[in-house]
């Protein structure tokens, strides 16, 4: 069953042993799609398993929810995929909300623990975090942060690292990024 296009795909793994947590996360290119496949996956029998489809932005604003990705859960369901083909720009979404990122002391606190805590995997070279714009209703890239490293390796082990641990309460889904659209903040 197929509902579109998806821009990430993320299968939540434990970091000692390399097996699945029984849940990912995805985001549609097309963001109208995910009430579709929320709609369509939910519920559905999956061997001796339900599939759980639900927004995995927690705490935002309906609006801002209308972006998050979608967590689809799989009890005990193990699949073989992940964050896409590795660049040095790590995307990580599902670790802020619009609301967070508008205080400009607060947006400068977030930007310093995401730093602080890449730079244990390797050299940072640039964080970008999109903010919203008072007045425009859709900037590209807001809710999410992108971390450039100096290398594909070190951008690995921050992958590897932060997919399904926790920030603000958030379980943070990761993806790799084309590093040519990050320079040209083509979120």
């Amino acid at each position: 069953m197929s509902f579109g296009q998806l821009k990430a795909f993320n299968l939540v793994k434990d970091s000692a042993t390399g097996l699945s947590k029984g849940y990912a996360f995805c985001e549609y290119i097309d963001t109208i799609i995910t009430d579709q496949a929320i709609a369509g996956l939910n519920g559905m029998q999956l061997g001796d398993k339900k599939l759980i489809v639900q927004r995995a932005s927690v705490g935002a604003k309906a609006t801002a929810a209308m972006a998050a990705p979608v967590a689809i859960q799989v009890p005990g369901l193990s699949m073989m995929t992940g964050p896409g083909q590795p660049t040095e720009v790590l995307c990580l979404m599902n670790m802020v909300v619009p609301e967070e990122l508008q205080d400009d002391e607060e947006y400068e606190d977030i930007l310093d623990d995401i730093r602080e805590e890449c730079s244990k995997y390797g050299n940072v070279r640039s964080v970008e975090i999109p903010r919203p714009v008072p007045g425009v209703d859709h900037i590209p890239g807001v809710g999410k942060v992108y971390v450039e490293f100096s290398a594909i390796s070190e951008a690995q082990k921050a992958q590897q690292a932060l997919t399904g641990r926790k920030f603000a309460s958030r379980v943070v889904v990761t993806s790799y990024f084309d590093p040519d659209r990050y320079h040209r903040r083509d979120f």
